[in-house]
């Protein structure tokens, strides 16, 4: 019971300061972004294990380090996009309660959280409609709330109703168990959570919501809220009382068709906040295939090899999407045909989103590398029992092919035409810049904390030599990103001219 109140007096203690950094004139002072940063750090005091699993302990550790960048982000970019910061609350407590999902201990609490999470990033979606500045976000929150919200809310209602009221007060998610034993209550209560996960066949609500969404709030929708879905279908695979066959197919098939399509659509897009919702729906789609294939194999591996590949998603995903904020900010458009010169500005910028798409397509020492790394070792270990583990190899090998093109799309946006004409540029946009690149950044630093926590699954038999090489690489990599910074820095003062600088 003492651990129960301490969380709830956790909780109370991080409301309460996130409230107060939002407090009228206190919002955008220092004194307020201190205040709300004390309150997700008060977060990071459930991350002590005695009652986290690992799954859901480095879901909360990713969601603090998304939430922390995010509030210091959303601040000035409300400001310099709305003219003022009322999106920041807003945002704040979706983000707050999106990471408070994570920290559930009882099946109660989990629906409670989920459906405030839920209802703020309504109307997160919906805030450019509320303002007047665009109508079509109303259709995007609708299809929010029809297509991911409503499916997601029968499931958990279904696991409510098969648990009882009681029970769900009092047994800690991770001993729950629920008969889902028919293959009708497997299929309504994992495509539900695929739904919220952006999985098909309820996938489509997620290129408009987060397209349209404010960018703080697309970081968010992408980093941590999908993952509630990946959440959900990590405690019914967990609970072992699953139509074992009807769950593998549906994660396999489902998960399959999904990651190529969203790969495929994103290579096509021209609006950039579009290309990362799409990759948003093919990695998704991918860690639902890893989640199929540990109820195949029944190897931790490929838990924990989903595990790290959702915490890699949140970081790279929702630095990308805030990434785009700044560039819409700086140019007032997202369109790739018009951008090519945010080098040349805000080469601090360019950095950052090179840092995240090289974690993105799995380069080391990020976390994107050792999530490839886990997730190729466990199917390579397997291919030899069964050809289906063949198959999905080449699926997500495609899948990766797919996500080094958008992903080298992306970077256009940044350094594909430098000499482009450009007016009207906003260059506050760059004291945005700054938690950006820590963002994208902080994919090299959770990679220790991660493999504490996950990796031993995986890399138990050469973990000494693999930390040895990550540190290597970690070196390379700052030296590189430093080279890397210099040059983007001289090419902002040496104006493209004829493939040399101008005279």
């Amino acid at each position: 019971m003492i651990n129960d109140l301490v969380r709830y007096l956790i909780y109370s203690v991080s409301t309460a300061l996130v409230l107060a950094g939002n407090i009228g004139r206190v919002r955008a002072s220092n004194i307020g972004a201190v205040l709300r940063v004390l309150g997700y750090l008060a977060v990071a005091a459930l991350l002590y294990d005695w009652y986290l699993e690992t799954l859901p302990m480095v879901l909360l550790a990713v969601s603090i380090a998304v939430a922390l960048m995010t509030t210091l982000y959303t601040s000035k970019y409300s400001l310099g996009k709305y003219g003022d910061t009322t999106l920041l609350p807003l945002v704040d407590f979706f983000t707050l309660s999106t990471a408070l999902v994570f920290t559930s201990r009882y099946l109660i609490e989990l629906i409670a959280l989920w459906l405030v999470a839920e209802i703020l990033g309504f109307f997160v979606i919906v805030y450019d409609a509320m303002l007047g500045t665009n109508q079509r976000a109303w259709s995007a929150g609708l299809r929010f709330l029809v297509v991911s919200m409503v499916p997601a809310d029968l499931s958990l209602l279904i696991l409510l109703a098969l648990t009882g009221l009681n029970n769900s007060f009092s047994i800690p998610l991770n001993h729950l168990k629920i008969d889902l034993g028919s293959e009708i209550l497997t299929a309504l209560t994992m495509i539900g959570f695929m739904a919220k996960a952006a999985v098909a066949p309820l996938h489509f609500w997620l290129p408009d919501a987060h397209s349209i969404a404010p960018a703080p709030g697309s970081a968010v929708l992408s980093g941590l809220m999908v993952k509630m879905g990946i959440y959900g279908l990590a405690r019914l695979v967990t609970m072992g009382t699953l139509n074992t066959g009807a769950a593998i197919a549906i994660c396999l098939i489902f998960g399959s068709l999904t990651a190529i399509y969203g790969g495929l659509q994103a290579l096509v897009q021209s609006d950039i906040k579009r290309i990362l919702a799409y990759s948003t729906i093919s990695h998704t789609s991918t860690i639902t295939i890893l989640l199929g294939l540990y109820m195949m194999s029944g190897s931790d591996t490929f838990f924990g090899a989903a595990t790290i590949y959702a915490a890699a998603h949140a970081i790279y995903k929702a630095s990308l999407f805030m990434d785009s904020g700044v560039v819409e900010l700086l140019t007032h458009t997202r369109t790739l045909e018009r951008l090519g010169y945010v080098s040349r500005f805000l080469p601090g910028e360019t950095l950052s989103a090179l840092i995240a798409i090289l974690s993105l397509v799995g380069v080391p020492p990020t976390l994107g590398f050792l999530s490839k790394l886990t997730l190729f070792m466990s199917l390579g270990t397997h291919i030899p029992s069964s050809w289906v583990y063949l198959v999905i190899t080449i699926i997500i090998a495609f899948e990766v092919v797919l996500s080094i093109g958008y992903s080298t799309r992306y970077l256009l946006a940044h350094m594909g035409n430098p000499s482009a004409r450009h007016e009207e540029l906003n260059l506050s946009s760059t004291r945005l810049t700054p938690y950006v690149l820590t963002l994208s950044a902080s994919s090299v630093i959770l990679m220790f904390p991660v493999i504490i926590w996950v990796a031993p699954t995986v890399l138990a038999d050469f973990m000494t030599q693999f930390l040895v090489m990550l540190t290597f690489f970690g070196a390379i990599f700052g030296i590189a990103g430093w080279v890397t910074y210099t040059i983007l820095r001289r090419g902002r003062k040496d104006e493209v001219w004829l493939g040399g600088a101008r005279p």
